[in-house]
Formats: C-alpha cells, sequence, structure tokens
C-alpha cells in the first residue's frame, strides 16, 4: 500500500461470509477475501483458528494477534499470576491452531477444532471486523435463530445446495 503525505491508513478488515464445504480429508476452502484480508494483515499464509470463547464456533485471525492478546494479558495482568490469568492465557493461547493454507486457500482442520465446533460436511465463515467465525451451519441458525438476518441468510445458502 501507498501512503502519501497526510492520508491517514486503513486498517484491512475481514468482512462478508461464505459457505463451503468441508472434504474427506478435512480440508476447507478459506474465502479469497479472507485470505487477502490475512496476508494484508500479517504477511503471511497461515491462520490461526480455534474454539471461540463465548459461542459454539470457531474464531479465526492473523498470526499477529497473539501479540494483540499477549498485550492485553500483560495489561490486564500486569504480572499477577493468578487463576484467572491462567485461564485467560489457557484461553488465548493453548487451544488455537496454528493453519498454513495451500496454494489454493485450504486448511485441514484438526479432529478437535471439528469436534469443538460441530463442524462436518459444512461450515459456514462470517466476519467480524479483526477477526471471523466458522459455523456449523445450523448451530448457527439455533444459536442466532431462523429469523435472524444472518440466520435466513444461512437457511437461504442451505436451501439453495439441495
Amino acid at each position: 500500500m501507498t501512503v502519501r503525505a497526510g492520508q491517514q491508513v486503513t486498517a484491512f478488515f475481514f468482512h462478508g461470509y461464505a459457505l463451503n464445504a468441508v472434504d474427506a480429508k478435512n480440508r476447507l476452502s478459506v474465502p479469497s477475501g479472507y485470505r487477502d484480508t490475512n496476508e494484508k494483515r500479517s504477511g503471511e499464509k497461515q491462520l490461526i483458528v480455534g474454539p471461540a470463547e463465548r459461542a459454539p464456533c470457531l474464531v479465526g485471525y492473523d498470526v499477529l494477534r497473539f501479540e494483540r492478546l499477549q498485550a492485553q494479558l500483560n495489561e490486564r495482568f500486569a504480572g499477577n499470576y493468578s487463576d484467572e490469568r491462567d485461564d485467560f492465557a489457557r484461553d488465548a493461547f493453548g487451544l488455537n491452531e496454528s493453519l498454513p493454507y495451500d496454494e489454493t486457500g485450504r486448511i485441514i482442520l484438526s479432529q478437535s477444532l471439528k469436534f469443538a465446533s460441530g463442524i462436518d460436511k459444512l461450515a459456514f465463515f462470517i466476519a467480524a471486523g479483526d477477526y471471523f467465525e466458522i459455523w456449523h451451519p445450523q448451530r448457527l441458525i439455533e444459536h442466532k435463530g431462523a429469523t435472524s438476518p444472518v440466520g435466513r441468510i444461512v437457511q437461504q445458502l442451505l436451501d439453495a445446495r439441495k
């Protein structure tokens, strides 16, 4: 990106959604826009993916988010090694996996990630700015409600596959 004097730099954020298939080898294609955003944010061809803290899905983000999480950990706990700090650190770092993607943009979901999310044959990606979520489509409909905007979109995508 070329930045001229006086011009603000715009951060790159994940946006949009996609419904993609998981193949028999647990490969899942990451939407190209997500890969582009990831590479602009981090310069890497890998994502960090792990179970979400407050929803039955996975979250994905660029590798530099680990630095931001470590900064949050240091700020929040300032060297206070408590059970709460340890729980935060385990959730932020221990349950995540570094997943490189191949030349076609596919990651391989581990059995642990599939189990944590319930994802089997289809995965619904939905962006959330500096991260994105990966859902089992039916779980998202159940979690958000069939009449919510995202629930209606997911159901329409599922219906189109029939």
